[in-house]
């Protein structure tokens, strides 16, 4: 029997994991295959045929899963923020203007007043869209609800920027809201499924290429592909979830748009290609983020102690 260095794991923690590390590893185990076999180093029938049917059940894990966090709402959302962040500027810029000119008493004393009502409701283009639109709300009744406060504003002549301030935060977050409820009705079994599914194509894959590796001509043969599929599981194991005891789940944090940011535009949940660094832990429960329920633990598969076609299949857990 060969040493556990001449095949490749079977790494079921991943299946205890959030959605953005369950897609992104798969995605490198597919890319590790794509990279071994060649035009000039063709891949055995029976793994081709693995290869493919494991391909296809993560290009759908990842499709889905960057529909049901990626929502058509989000560029909408971002270009209303953005008119939203500039109105704000310029309606600071022209407070500030005011309240450091000392040829109109009036004026500057307004300009003064404007400006502090800014800095008391903190408004900040670096806020997350939840706090940047609560606070401009806060700011805009303040506004709305004092005659002195209207007057400040008309007499500093920012009008228009303050009424563009006030309907672009308006439409942030109607538009936020409504993706809220978009998501809330998202099938949540079907990323259940299709997970699993990745999950029994990928073991099958890695049992039949440990079978071809072994019988192979050249024992060596295809040590590259064992010894990088063994180290990508060292790298998450040792570098991507070390110390990080809370990430399991399946809510994979910032590959949702869990982690909007008005300063920076929206985090979407695109998934990475060839990922070298994970994305950030699970953090369910947000806003934006409505959590995914857990994925029931998928039991490993038994060894099997068999030789010739049906080698033993170690399982890092």
């Amino acid at each position: 029997m060969l040493s556990n260095k001449n095949q490749a794991q079977v790494y079921g923690a991943i299946e205890r994991k959030g959605n953005s590390y369950h897609v992104n590893f798969y995605l490198r185990v597919s890319s590790r295959f794509a990279n071994f076999f060649t035009a000039q180093n063709p891949a055995p029938a029976r793994v081709a045929a693995q290869l493919a049917c494991f391909n296809a059940a993560i290009a759908a894990e990842d499709g889905f899963f960057k529909i049901s966090t990626k929502s058509d709402l989000t560029p909408l959302i971002q270009e209303w923020d953005t008119k939203r962040d500039n109105n704000t500027s310029s309606l600071r810029a022209m407070a500030q203007a005011f309240a450091l000119n000392p040829a109109d008493a009036q004026k500057q004393a307004d300009g003064q007043r404007v400006l502090d009502l800014m800095r008391h409701y903190a408004l900040s283009n670096d806020d997350n869209y939840e706090n940047q639109g609560s606070k401009t709300l806060q700011f805009c009744q303040a506004i709305d609800g004092s005659t002195t406060n209207t007057a400040a504003i008309t007499n500093i002549g920012a009008t228009a920027f303050y009424q563009g301030l006030k309907e672009a935060n308006e439409q942030c977050r109607a538009l936020i809201d409504q993706r809220n409820l978009e998501r809330s009705e998202a099938p949540q079994q079907t990323m259940v499924d299709l997970r699993a599914k990745t999950e029994a194509e990928y073991r099958d894959l890695i049992f039949i290429t440990n079978a071809y590796a072994m019988t192979n001509d050249d024992i060596h043969a295809w040590d590259p592909l064992l010894n990088v599929l063994n180290e990508d599981i060292n790298y998450y194991e040792k570098t991507v979830f070390a110390g990080n005891g809370s990430s399991s789940g399946n809510n994979g944090g910032n590959s949702g748009e869990g982690g909007d940011n008005g300063g920076s535009g929206d985090n979407s949940g695109d998934t990475p290609d060839t990922p070298d660094t994970p994305d950030n832990p699970d953090n369910p429960g947000t806003p934006d983020n409505p959590e995914i329920p857990e994925t029931p633990e998928t039991p490993d598969t038994p060894d099997n102690p068999g030789g010739g076609d049906n080698p033993p299949v170690t399982d890092q857990n």
